[in-house]
């Protein structure tokens, strides 16, 4: 815990993030303290460029004093919101396939209505990027933020395509139900995974493993399709059906690869595309 002229340090932080005030009375009027005082200890900062005036604060050069500020504090905002859209994704990936399992329409509908939500949420987060985290944050961090949220929203959309062939009608062959439910797991695995690198920043680079687990499946339920096709896929259209379902499964892999990957960029500074090396895999 900070105590003395560091506790006031952080204090003056705090109200320059939350106040953007414009002089130094303001700040210590707040404080009551005094003028003098608020310089003296803002002066290290100040020409370090990690506070300019009007008394607002460059988050990058204000790294060094992280023991003043928590640097989330501006984005708490925007991860509660990705929790919200995680949290979506989730629940919806367990309706989809409960509901190509039980051919419960009503569920399938349901995912289809919660797509807008997810929607809703990434404007959210481009509406907090704009308004307030832009003042803080370089380019490239801000659109590794908006190309996060955009990839949640696009698993959403993947998993409401799902549920409209589920209302048209798809029909999972018996040969392969076994395949098409171990997929479920995967999908589910590669997106936690994705969020926990966005959110705790955690580096299981397991999700690899499990994005070419997730082809071999879609290529062994093809496989025995082709081989065996069922009375029930002899029609085209069924054909086609399916193969837009493992088509969407296979988007939501890459797109849960693409959020790990962001969500990584942002926080260790590894471009995207680039795997962690063996010795800095599972990086805490």
């Amino acid at each position: 815990m900070l105590r003395g002229k560091d506790a006031t340090l952080a204090a003056i932080i705090n109200i320059i993030l939350d106040e953007e005030p414009e002089t130094q009375d303001d700040i210590a009027d707040r404080l009551n303290v005094s003028r003098r005082y608020v310089a003296k200890l803002l002066k290290p900062l100040v020409d370090g460029g990690a506070i300019m005036h009007p008394y607002v604060v460059n988050l990058e050069k204000l790294k060094e004093f992280e023991d003043y500020i928590e640097t989330d504090r501006y984005f708490k905002e925007i991860y509660e919101t990705f929790d919200r859209m995680g949290n979506n994704v989730i629940q919806n990936i367990d309706k989809a396939f409960d509901s190509l399992k039980t051919h419960d329409l009503d569920i399938a509908k349901n995912i289809i209505l919660e797509d807008y939500a997810l929607n809703r949420m990434e404007d959210e987060v481009n509406l907090v990027i704009k308004l307030k985290a832009s003042k803080y944050m370089d380019m490239n961090s801000l659109m590794q933020i908006s190309d996060i949220a955009g990839n949640i929203e696009r698993c959403g959309d993947y998993l409401s395509n799902i549920a409209e062939e589920i209302v048209n009608g798809l029909f999972v062959d018996p040969a392969i139900k076994k395949e098409v439910f171990e997929i479920q797991d995967i999908i589910s695995k590669m997106f936690n995974h994705a969020m926990n690198m966005v959110k705790h920043k955690t580096n299981d680079t397991e999700i690899y493993e499990l994005e070419g687990n997730l082809h071999k499946k879609l290529d062994i339920m093809m496989e025995k399709l082709s081989e065996n096709p069922d009375e029930n896929l002899k029609d085209i259209n069924q054909f086609i059906q399916f193969g837009m379902f493992l088509k969407d499964v296979e988007r939501f892999g890459d797109r849960s690869l693409k959020i790990f990957e962001f969500g990584r960029e942002f926080h260790y500074n590894i471009p995207k595309n680039v795997k962690t090396p063996e010795y800095v895999r599972n990086l805490k």
